[in-house]
């Protein structure tokens, strides 16, 4: 198979064999599937927890709360506010990469809370959390 490339200022097309590299071939063992558990096991799994393991899970599942959540609300802003990622920056005082980076979920982190009411502030957005008892 060849690509054609077309060459800039004489209009002439000349074929140009297309290069290929294999993947690099790897040893992989197979993956069992892991079975869900249901509310009660969970439940029980979690209270053999001792308070140090309960601590690093919670503080694990809201880091990745906060990066997912964050980075769907600040693109969310970002894609309604009807300005650049340039203009935003201005208004904001963010930097624009960074904006993007967080809204695209490339983010280690993800948002800090006060970036998030920050950055509504100036772009006219107003931030709702909410808790619901069990």
């Amino acid at each position: 198979m060849t690509d054609v490339q077309i060459n800039a200022g004489s209009g002439a097309k000349s074929a140009k064999p297309r290069t290929t590299r294999r993947a690099a071939r790897t040893a992989t063992a197979p993956v069992k599937p892991v079975k869900p558990l249901d509310d009660a096991a969970f439940e029980a799994a979690f209270d053999a927890l001792d308070p140090a393991e309960r601590h690093a899970v919670f503080r694990d599942v809201g880091e990745e709360l906060a990066r997912t959540l964050g980075a769907q609300v600040i693109a969310q802003m970002l894609n309604g506010s009807g300005l650049s990622r340039r203009e935003i920056a201005a208004q904001s005082g963010f930097d624009h990469t960074a904006l993007s980076r967080i809204a695209r979920g490339e983010s280690k982190t993800g948002p800090t809370l006060w970036k998030v009411f920050a950055l509504a502030e100036a772009l006219g957005y107003r931030i709702e959390l909410n808790a619901v008892k069990k």
